[in-house]
Parts: structure tokens; sequence; C-alpha cells
């Protein structure tokens, strides 16, 4: 199949694969670099939340009402989006969220199972105690991971889209290119049809690369010498019935000069 294909349509073929190859191995780089990017983003949030929570309840039975400012500050850090804060008494029991989550979806959008079966990520839960007038909770830092899958799989979609926008443009130009640059094989495939023919006077214009201008000039030269070839041998043919001519008067002439007496 391959030898069947024109120059140009072997081009045109070799130069897309060499850019859905790139296309699809910047891909595979992204796709492969989300596990580490997930986990090192999920620790370091988690850390950071531990941190700043530790740092706010330091001070939390110096302060008037110390529920309610744990309520407050559990509220204020419920906005991050990768975590999430729930408080524990000791009884283990949940205390509902005070933040107004009517707006905020902590579902991401459904993102492809091979994806997440590639990433695999794991929620992450870290306990901080507190006392509050003696009496023992905890705040427990939960993770999630889906938000920052979400956001990679946007990045990956994004460099998709925009690679292949990419990739097709400089598709075309380089075709459009590589059409313009072997324009002159069409034009030295008619003038030897021409030349077949018997127009020794047909001229190709050198255009396109140096090499393709180079065979031009050089198929000029070989028509004008073919014309020049021909043009000689007709005189000459025509020097040779002109001979031949004036031989059959000569011969002509002796037979009546000389054996017309004798006969």
């Amino acid at each position: 199949m391959w030898q069947k294909l024109s120059l140009r349509a072997r081009l045109n073929m070799l130069l897309a694969l060499i850019l859905a190859l790139g296309l699809a191995i910047n891909i595979a780089r992204l796709v492969l670099e989300a596990a580490p990017r997930v986990q090192a983003e999920d620790q370091s949030v988690i850390r950071l939340a531990r941190e700043f929570l530790e740092t706010l309840v330091a001070g939390l039975n110096e302060t008037p009402d110390p529920d309610a400012r744990l309520d407050q500050i559990v509220q204020d850090l419920n906005r991050l989006r990768h975590v999430s804060i729930t408080r524990r008494d000791d009884a283990v029991e949940t205390r509902p969220l005070t933040t107004d989550r009517s707006g905020d979806d902590r579902e991401p959008r459904s993102l492809p199972a091979w994806f997440v079966a590639l990433v695999h990520p794991e929620k992450t839960a870290v306990n901080v105690p507190i006392s509050i007038h003696g009496k023992a909770g905890s705040l427990v830092i939960t993770s999630h991971p889906n938000d920052e899958m979400t956001e990679i799989w946007d990045g990956i979609v994004t460099q998709l889209q925009v690679g292949s926008a990419i990739a097709v443009a400089l598709f075309l130009i380089t075709m459009m290119v590589v059409s313009r640059a072997l324009a002159p094989i069409q034009a030295l495939s008619e003038a030897m049809t021409k030349i077949e023919s018997g127009g020794y006077d047909t001229r190709v214009k050198p255009d396109g690369p140096p090499e393709l201008a180079a065979i031009c000039t050089k198929l000029n030269h070989l028509a004008a010498a073919l014309g020049d070839a021909v043009d000689d041998k007709r005189r000459l043919a025509e020097r040779v019935v002109s001979l031949q001519d004036v031989e059959r008067k000569e011969i002509a002439r002796e037979l009546h000069d000389e054996f017309g007496p004798y006969l």
C-alpha cells in the first residue's frame, strides 16, 4: 500500500503520524504524572490545614465563647476546596457543620473510569485533638483528592484540545507548503509528455526547491538538444535525398551520353 502512494501522500501521512505521536506522548506524560501530583497535593493540603488549625485552636479557651469560636473556625475552613473539617466530641459523634453547603458541591463531575483507576486516590483523615474547658474532643481533617483529579483532568482535556488544534494547523500549513514545493513535478510530467509527442520546443519554468529547479533546467537543455538533433537529422535526410537525386541524374546522363551512341 505504501508503494502505491504518491510522494505528496507519503509526506502528508508521515507528518500526520509524527504530530499524532508527539501529541500522544505529551498526553501520556500528563496522565502518568497525575497520580504523584494528586498524592503530593493531598499531603500538602492536609499538612497546611493541620498546622493552620492547630495554630487557631491553640488559644481557643481564652475566648469568651470557645464553642462558637470553634464553629466559626470550622465554618471558615470548610470553604477550602480540597479538605473538609468535622468536629467530634468524646462519644465520637460528628457534629453537623454549621456552614451552609447549599451552593458547594463536593462531588466532582464524572471522570473516566480508567483515569480514576490509574490515579487511584485515597482519602486521608487526620485528627487534631482539642480541649475546651477540660472537655476533650477532636477536629477531623478529611482530604478530597477528587477535586485535584478534576483539575488535572480538565488540564489534560485542555492540552488535548489545544494540542490537536495546533497539530491540525501545522498539518494544513505543511501540507500547503509541500503541495507548492512539489508543484513543479506535475509541470515536469506534462512537459515530458509533450516532448515524447514531438514538442521539442516545450520549456519548463525552473521553480520550487533548488533540486527541482535544477531538474527543470536540465530538462529544458535536454529538450533543446533533442530538437537540435531532430533538425540535424531532418537536414541530413534532405541532403541524402538531394544527393541521391543528383546521383541518379548523373547516372542517367552517363547512360545517355556514353552507351547511347554504342547502342
